[in-house]
């Protein structure tokens, strides 16, 4: 079988799957198994595929359909222009955070050795581009899943070579652990946020990541209310809070932040859905 019917059959069976993606992501298994480039995938698709690599490709589609995250599969998933380790015990990183990223980028841009906290890191996407994309910023990258932190240290190794940055293994929701730690420039946080009773209702797909990773209590908003409360104490005078939220968010996130007597904006994610809340002590531009 060459590269185009092995494509094709890949396809077919993932369409029968009912995956919405098909073909996209029968290329990227077939990128990733025959190391192939989308060049490659066209000049060579009269190349013959050895039988292991097709059998491979086979038991790849068929983790797949069975409803396992494509990002699980491939081992890695691009965030931001460079590709972070993923996989069983980490959150899948996802576009949406993207955007929050660039907001902090912005922030830290006209900022020397500024100190920036990242809480509930898991694959590290977060802490490790705003290390890259700033790299005098002092950044402090804090998880408490034993899973989540082994991915976190390995793409800190590939994304951050020689780069000086501290992984602490801890428990956000105790502020104490950290009481020697300077104070913070920004604090970051893209936590759990799913409501408790929701989490067994999601798509079987998003049920193969951690629930660690999607579990906000009650009514989601455990790691908000705890954050905004208690690591607030960790900014500077003119230092910033950034969160990522689920849709339906913006006004409670909001809230919390006016209880402690600072300033908030909800900003709108590309699909105009209400996807960060920042805070800070100092009043926002209208």
């Amino acid at each position: 079988m060459n590269v185009r019917e092995l494509y094709e059959s890949l396809s077919d069976k993932l369409r029968c799957g009912r995956i919405d993606s098909p073909e996209a992501e029968a290329r990227f298994m077939i990128y990733e198994v025959l190391n192939f480039t989308a060049t490659d995938f066209f000049l060579k698709s009269q190349n013959e595929v050895a039988d292991e690599l097709a059998t491979k490709l086979d038991e790849m589609c068929n983790r797949r359909i069975n409803g396992e995250p494509l990002q699980y599969i491939l081992g890695k998933w691009d965030f931001m222009g460079r590709s972070f380790k993923v996989g069983k015990g980490v959150l899948i990183p996802r576009p949406e955070t993207e955007q929050l990223c660039e907001m902090i980028i912005k922030r830290l841009k006209d900022k020397k050795n500024a100190v920036v906290y990242d809480l509930c890191a898991g694959s590290g996407c977060i802490g490790l581009t705003l290390k890259r994309e700033c790299p005098d910023i002092d950044i402090y990258l804090v998880e408490k899943s034993g899973e989540a932190l082994k991915y976190l240290m390995d793409n800190a190794t590939e994304v951050c070579k020689n780069t000086f940055l501290t992984i602490v293994k801890g428990d956000v929701l105790q502020l104490d652990l950290f009481e020697l730690y300077p104070l913070a420039d920004v604090i970051v946080s893209n936590p759990p946020y799913i409501k408790s009773d929701e989490v067994p209702l999601l798509q079987k797909e998003v049920t193969f990541e951690p629930a660690m990773a999607l579990d906000g209590g009650e009514d989601g908003l455990v790691f908000y209310r705890y954050i905004i409360s208690q690591w607030s104490q960790k900014l500077k005078s003119d230092g910033e809070m950034f969160f990522e939220i689920g849709e339906e968010q913006g006004k409670e996130v909001s809230s919390l932040f006016e209880g402690i007597g600072f300033n908030s904006r909800v900003i709108k994610d590309y699909n105009n859905h209400d996807r960060i809340v920042t805070g800070r002590k100092t009043p926002y531009d209208i």
